[in-house]
């Protein structure tokens, strides 16, 4: 299949991601930046689609990486606390100070597990509530309303990562070393305060020369991860064009594109261009929406095809599963996504399920998509980018529209364009 993107809507897509980079830069989860994307993007999803509308909500952006100082602070208390026991012989203090360690490891354990790994908002009420955005284009169906097809991106961009930018993707070892480090002393200490309960007083030292040791290797792994991003808005620095100013550009071409051509539509489905807030701060705007819309998005057998960071035409990967956070994506939507490629004569890549995929993935976060997986909603997840190569721009200052490589977005574009074509033919 031969799909054409014309020259001027070519320019138009790269030329937005300078337009936003140019007139607002950087736009932090719930930064009046991120606000002022979202009215522009807003404005041009107006020019093409039939509903344009705002879903404004609210979050605890700081949560999301603000628990990494937090927890830091509470594991060298807990292991501080283990030493100074070793001062005293009453078995009253003993067991105090046991139980106090024990809790300070536990629970920034459980904090790095729920926020990180679940993506959930465990301790976000601790932080200051602030205020998002969805934006939402909707191309409205003839006749009955029978089928949903989303195809999103989102607006937002990440505190800075600065222990990424000084070290790359060196930070991923440091990063499993604390955390290798919290279990070695979650298990520990849960036996220390056994040996103290049951009254092995003469024990309570069997631990002290691992813990030395692991306190002396582990401390600067664990500074490190402290200063892992700045505080308060000092890390609003992060231009975002390949993430996500690349994907918001392709969602804008879209519109473009139905406008001029709404006969590749499938008869009975509504078409929604989505741009989701507060993304980089644990998917927070994907949850709201599919909170708030779950049941008509069940109701009508959704399909959703999130984008993400598209930086590369021969670097295309359709992502089945996301290691972060243990999600599988719809089997029905990555092949559907493979078809599209095979179509349009692009080569892609499933990945996701690879040892050395969720190896690095584990710590490399998730995607909107995940939030509609999560719910039961059948989701995919398109991205385009060198990964090996990508860890002196990722989440940076240095992630510029020169790092869109010229012909990403095109790409990308047919791809979607070819997936709702073969739906069209599927349900004629």
């Amino acid at each position: 299949m031969n799909i054409i993107i014309s020259e001027e809507d070519s320019n138009y897509m790269y030329d937005f991601v300078h337009k936003i980079i140019d007139e607002i830069g950087p736009r932090m989860s719930c930064s009046l930046q991120e606000a002022e994307t979202a009215e522009i993007i807003k404005n041009e999803l107006e020019k093409t689609c039939d509903d344009v509308s705002v879903e404004g909500f609210t979050c605890h952006p700081k949560a999301f990486l603000g628990w990494i100082k937090l927890d830091m602070v509470m594991l060298v208390i807990s292991i501080l606390l283990y030493f100074i026991s070793q001062l005293f012989t009453e078995q009253i203090w003993l067991l105090v100070i046991a139980i106090l360690s024990f809790i300070l490891v536990f629970i920034p354990f459980l904090i790095m597990w729920e926020e990180f790994f679940n993506y959930r908002e465990f301790i976000d009420p601790l932080f200051r509530k602030r205020s998002s955005q969805n934006v939402i284009g909707k191309f409205k169906p003839k006749g009955e309303l029978k089928r949903i097809i989303i195809f999103s991106s989102h607006m937002d961009t990440a505190v800075e990562f600065k222990l990424m930018k000084l070290l790359g993707w060196k930070f991923i070892p440091i990063a499993f070393g604390v955390i290798f480090l919290m279990l070695l002393w979650l298990i520990l200490s849960f036996f220390h305060l056994t040996l103290i309960i049951i009254g092995f007083i003469s024990l309570k030292t069997i631990f002290l020369n691992i813990m030395i040791w692991a306190f002396i290797i582990g401390s600067p792994f664990i500074i490190l991860l402290y200063f892992f991003v700045p505080r308060g808005d000092k890390g609003n620095v992060v231009p975002g064009a390949a993430d996500n100013l690349s994907s918001c550009s392709v969602i804008l071409g879209m519109g473009r594109y139905l406008k001029k051509n709404r006969i590749i539509i499938p008869p009975n489905t509504e078409i929604r261009l989505i741009s989701f807030g507060c993304e980089e701060v644990g998917l927070r705007g994907a949850y709201r929406y599919v909170e708030a819309h779950q049941k008509e998005l069940k109701k009508y057998d959704t399909l959703v095809v999130n984008m993400d960071g598209l930086e590369k035409p021969d670097h295309i990967y359709i992502i089945e599963f996301e290691p972060t956070t243990r999600t599988w994506h719809s089997e029905e939507v990555i092949q559907k996504l493979s078809e599209a490629t095979e179509t349009v004569n692009i080569k892609a890549k499933k990945m996701g399920s690879g040892k050395l995929e969720k190896t690095l993935g584990r710590l490399t976060g998730g995607s909107d998509a995940a939030a509609f997986s999560k719910a039961g909603i059948k989701a995919g997840f398109i991205n385009a980018a060198d990964w090996k190569n990508r860890s002196s721009y990722y989440h940076q200052s240095g992630d510029t529209p020169d790092k869109i490589e010229k012909g990403t977005l095109e790409a990308v574009l047919k791809v979607i364009i070819a997936f709702l074509i073969n739906e069209s033919k599927s349900k004629s």
